[in-house]
């Protein structure tokens, strides 16, 4: 639905709502229902999810369950799942749910579950090659390093899991070039051997600035010490123009492709996770997408009031336009999941930060908050003390693994008492007469809990937060499968780069400004 949020007959019944609460906090509910933990705390693909530290109150989620009736949410999660182009600016559908289940779906009348399987078993037998020493490079020698060329979605998503399954890992190393910036890409080869080096690049259109950029310094690091001859050897790609790759210089046994209907920032399903496959195996990649598949099982069939994703989207909303709250901090309680607040910057931030609805009318209320966090305990020694004694309100989401991840379960007992200390100080505070030692208390926070940080369940973790994504877009009546803000700075750049380079071209007065300044330090000893 794409009328405005604030003519919404169910959300003007939430405002009230709100007013009526007249401030209440979770403490407040807490202390009106002990009981109120079990009531607020659901079972999602293997996750426990616990919103009883949200602000709502049994009221408050009845009518968050209306609004999002009133928004025909159930109706687009069907849509979503059937093919259907929920990419209406785009018009495409969005199907990479489809990678990691058995359901059969339709794009223009035709199966896919068919080219699914045939694009998989050409990935397996890849992945399975290359790991057991059969691929050889041009040398005769086998693969002992992997060099992931991407940017964005393709390359923070398998990044995330190859960090949080680190333990897990006993294929070739990994490494991954994903800015421009040449020291990266630099750093990236430094004490490779090219001989036992393989480069995947990954890009969905295989035009992507960044990405064939690099792909083309990386090439001429191979070919300088190998011969042209060795690209059959050491370069695949994943994309979904197959051609362009072809054109490119790869045979067409090297290219691994994927459709028009998966986005880049939900990608790591598809053969652009090719990095996590032969870095775990394809046992540990297939964990993954089960994972996944198990939350998308229970995202379209259970309904809103005990329906994970779609709670997380609603209580989202209502932190965001209700009460105001434009950050949203990530708590990931396990040094794992340090990549878990990149790769959900961009999820979050790329889908839904949006100001139009799907038919290009203005929004009357705010969309995705500012997304942001880090790992704890390490974010309670820089910006928790923002959190607790700043002024802007915030909602946050705690990430906390049941079981022991490393090799002292004393520290990680340490480290869940600090997780817990943290979510109840957020809701309870510290009144005491110092003013400068009073914390107010009262942040909304939710907390998920996985039974361990294995393939399975971080396949679960990710694809809950997808769904509250689209969700979300579809409460907000947004497109979350475009990002068309992304291409203007590519176009821009696209006009300065000669100047850059010391050529002629046509400049605002404000970049010629700057851009004179680099120039004169560039030069200066």
């Amino acid at each position: 639905m794409t009328s405005p949020l604030s003519s919404s007959p169910a959300w003007k019944a939430l405002l009230a709502h709100r007013d009526a609460l007249a401030g209440a906090t979770a403490a407040d509910h807490w202390q009106a229902s002990p009981e109120r933990g079990a009531a607020f705390t659901f079972p999602c693909a293997g996750l426990v999810v616990d919103f009883s530290k949200q602000p709502v109150a049994p009221e408050t989620l009845a009518l968050l369950c209306a609004l999002a009736r009133e928004r025909q949410v159930p109706e687009s999660i069907e849509k979503l799942f059937t093919g259907e182009p929920v990419n209406v600016t785009e018009g495409r559908p969005a199907l990479h749910m489809a990678l990691r289940g058995d359901e059969h779906a339709k794009v223009d009348g035709v199966d896919i579950r068919v080219e699914i399987q045939r694009e998989r078993e050409h990935f397996r037998a890849f992945v399975e090659a290359v790991r057991d020493g059969r691929w050889k490079g041009a040398t005769g020698k086998a693969i002992s390093a992997v060099v992931a060329i991407g940017i964005g979605g393709s390359a923070s998503g398998p990044q995330l899991v190859l960090r949080a399954l680190a333990p897990d890992h006993e294929g070739p190393q990994v490494r991954f070039a994903a800015n421009i910036d040449p020291a990266e890409l630099d750093q990236a080869l430094a004490g490779l051997d090219p001989a036992t080096t393989l480069l995947v690049v990954v890009s969905k259109t295989f035009t992507t600035e960044e990405t064939m950029a690099n792909a083309l310094a990386a090439r001429a690091w191979l070919e300088a010490a190998l011969g042209p001859a060795a690209l059959a050897h050491h370069v695949v790609a994943a994309t979904s123009r197959p051609d362009r790759a072809i054109a490119w210089g790869l045979p067409e046994c090297n290219v691994f492709g994927f459709a028009e209907w998966i986005g880049g920032r939900f990608s790591l399903w598809s053969s652009a996770g090719m990095p996590i496959a032969l870095g775990l195996g394809m046992a540990a990649f297939d964990h993954l997408l089960a994972g996944a598949h198990a939350a998308d099982l229970e995202f379209r069939s259970t309904p809103l009031e005990r329906n994970v994703p779609a709670l997380m989207a609603l209580i989202g909303l209502w932190n965001r336009d209700a009460l105001g709250a434009p950050h949203h901090v990530m708590l990931p309680y396990a040094a794992r999941l340090e990549g878990l607040v990149l790769y959900l910057q961009q999820l979050e931030m790329e889908s839904n930060g949006k100001r139009v609805t799907t038919t290009g009318e203005p929004l009357d209320r705010p969309t995705v908050p500012a997304i942001w966090g880090a790992p704890g305990t390490t974010g309670q020694h820089s910006f928790h003390q923002w959190l607790h004694q700043g002024t802007e309100a915030f909602a946050c989401d705690f990430i906390v693994v049941a079981k022991a991840m490393g090799s002292d379960p004393d520290r990680h007992a340490r480290l869940l008492a600090h997780a817990l200390a943290q979510s109840e100080a957020f809701m309870d505070g510290l009144d005491v007469p110092d003013a400068h030692k009073a914390c107010p208390g009262g942040r909304a926070t939710t907390t998920i809990v996985l039974p361990s940080l294995d393939a399975m369940h971080l396949g679960a973790l990710i694809a809950l937060y997808e769904h509250k994504v689209y969700a979300q877009a579809c409460l907000w009546g947004i497109n979350a499968f475009d990002q068309f803000g992304v291409e203007l700075g590519k176009t821009l750049a696209g006009r300065i780069l000669p100047a850059v380079r010391g050529e002629n071209a046509a400049l605002t007065p404000a970049t010629h400004h700057l851009l004179g300044i680099i120039h004169k330090l560039a030069q200066s000893d």
